[in-house]
């Protein structure tokens, strides 16, 4: 009773969760003709899923969304168009299709794969693209606050660590590197797993630690 019936997950194969969460909503991204669509779902309203409207406003594939930790109402997507959109669901969740977001983030220069809300400052967002470069957005101006480069190939993975002081990343390039954002710079960079398959990193709570498949 308290599951969603008949949700439609993207199949497209960009490694990313697909799926985020608030307290008021479950974000998924949607397989749609054209694929720029996600939907929200409001958590009361579990049950069999008719046709539903969605956020629609990429012109690309919609390839991560996530919740502000700070607005249970706020969530970013980013899409093969290259840009990022900061999207405001009204209360009791959508009534009709939402196309106007709240804010676009344009400044990268292919296709944005990861969205990563900051865990302790509201309106901060990391994005990451394949034009190999992590920025970090002040979403309340629409403007990157930082951008660091040192990538040699796709990134893969983003996570915060607990007090978002650092980010890590993983790359096509087999490396796990760690960046300071207040320095604008890569700190840090490891070896990852050899394999070809894709590689995912995440920080383990407080402990400093990094968690790497």
């Amino acid at each position: 009773e308290n599951c969603f019936d008949g949700v439609k997950v993207s199949g497209g194969a960009w490694d990313t969760n697909k799926v985020a969460a608030s307290n008021k909503f479950v974000a998924a991204i949607w397989e749609s003709q054209g694929g720029g669509s996600f939907a929200v779902l409001s958590n009361e309203n579990s049950g069999k899923l008719g046709t539903i409207p969605l956020v629609a406003g990429h012109k690309g594939k919609v390839l991560d969304v996530d919740f502000s930790r700070f607005n249970d109402n706020l969530v970013a997507s980013v899409s093969e168009d290259g840009n990022g959109r900061v999207w405001s669901i009204p209360e009791g969740g959508l009534k009709e299709t939402l196309v106007d977001p709240v804010q676009t983030l344009i400044g990268h220069k292919r296709k944005v794969g990861t969205a990563n809300f900051h865990p302790t400052a509201d309106n901060i967002l990391a994005t990451s693209s394949t034009d190999y470069t992590v920025k970090v957005w002040d979403i309340s101006k629409g403007d990157a606050a930082c951008t660091v480069s040192g990538h040699s190939d796709i990134i893969q993975s983003v996570d915060w660590n607990y007090d978002g002081s650092q980010l890590v990343t993983t790359s096509k390039d087999k490396k796990i590197r760690v960046i300071d954002p207040r320095q604008n710079t890569v700190t840090a960079e490891a070896a990852g797993h050899p394999g070809v398959k894709g590689s995912r990193a995440i920080w383990l709570g407080e402990k400093g630690t990094i968690f790497n498949v």
